[in-house]
């Protein structure tokens, strides 16, 4: 009899573990990784859904940005209305200046995850990495 009682108890416990990865799954979908510079502009040519995105401002995007970027300045107040236009099922490489842990991309991003966007890196020393590294850019024409 006892080993009759303990199987609901193994029920319970193995429903519990199957409810607790799946929170966790949800929690690394939900999480912003990390990419570097290289990784990331080879992510992009074998990827036709990942976009970059440049969250710096109109005047630093038009004076050099990532070639194929597109910008969304983080600091203009309909951000969260231009985030919301934006396809939630792609994936997005977001980068400011230099990329610091409180900067711009960090805002964008937390702004990105509660809109609902899953696929979100977070490029690794920003525009400045992806200069020094010499990977493509576009200039102003003058």
């Amino acid at each position: 009899m006892k080993e009759q009682s303990s199987i609901p108890g193994l029920l319970i416990l193995a429903s519990l573990f199957t409810a607790s990865l799946a929170q966790a799954n949800d929690d690394v979908q939900d999480s912003v990784t990390a990419i570097g510079v290289n990784a990331a502009k080879e992510f992009v040519a074998g990827h036709d859904n990942a976009v970059i995105m440049d969250v710096r401002t109109a005047i630093e995007y038009e004076m050099s940005h990532i070639t194929g970027s597109v910008n969304v300045d983080v600091q203009d107040e309909s951000f969260e209305n231009m985030a919301i236009a934006l396809d939630p099922n792609k994936t997005y490489i977001v980068h400011c200046t230099k990329n610091p842990g409180d900067g711009r991309s960090s805002r964008a991003l937390e702004t990105l995850k509660s809109l609902g966007f899953k696929h979100l890196y977070n490029l690794e020393g920003g525009y400045v990495a992806w200069k020094d590294a010499d990977l493509p850019l576009t200039e102003p024409s003058n």
